[in-house]
């Protein structure tokens, strides 16, 4: 999996975000809803500091550090 960095240096642009993946995006969709309405989600937190840089404000960047869950956290994660 690539870094933030390697993807902007790729790009050549700088980002103004990123998305942690979530199965909260799938079951929001299937729902019609916008994620961003996901009250304190990490994807609607990382949607909504996106749009804050895109206006102008200074927020950190967060989700940028990836760990790839192991093998029993993926066949035990809770559902």
């Amino acid at each position: 999996m690539l870094s933030h960095a390697d993807v902007q240096e790729i790009l050549r642009i700088p980002l103004i975000g990123i998305i942690p993946e979530s199965e909260s995006v799938l079951h929001a969709s299937n729902h019609g809803n916008p994620v961003i309405h996901l009250e304190g989600s990490d994807v609607s937190e990382a949607y909504r500091d996106m749009v804050g840089r895109f206006l102008g404000e200074q927020v950190a960047l967060r989700f940028a550090e990836y760990e790839k869950p192991g093998l029993f956290r993926r066949i035990f994660r809770s559902r």
